[in-house]
């Protein structure tokens, strides 16, 4: 069940998770990169570490949801992950390999070009939150 006033505050509280999985994905992804790593593993580590802190700011914050099928939703929350660090993955590929921006840059970029097919994917299928 939604919390009050969930139409609104839901895309904004998503936000403010991702806002905070962004700066921390972005700090994991310059350290590893900074200590010699190859950018696209960098990219697949410092998702899976914001994605583990986002499913818990998205679930109890965003979603307002209790504990009640907490894995199993993880399990969802895992594979959905999988599927946008893929998208980021060739995004930030395209950006650093065709277009030769910056990793880090690109990295950036690639977060913001993924975040709002994320969203849709997180909500319905995740957390299996539906229209009113």
């Amino acid at each position: 069940m939604s919390p009050p006033g969930a139409g609104v505050a839901q895309p904004v509280r998503f936000l403010v998770v991702g806002v905070a999985g962004y700066g921390v994905n972005l700090a994991v992804f310059a350290a590893l990169v900074a200590a010699g790593s190859r950018y696209l593993a960098a990219s697949l580590a410092s998702y899976l570490v914001s994605n583990a802190l986002m499913y818990l700011g998205n679930r109890y914050f965003t979603f307002g949801l209790g504990h009640e099928g907490f894995w199993a939703a993880y399990a969802r929350y895992l594979i959905v992950g999988l599927v946008v660090v893929a998208m980021n993955a060739a995004v930030l590929a395209v950006l650093v390999e065709g277009l030769g921006l910056d990793e880090t840059l690109a990295q950036a970029l690639s977060l913001l070009a993924v975040t709002p097919p994320a969203y849709v994917l997180f909500k319905r299928w995740t957390f299996r939150i539906r229209p009113a």
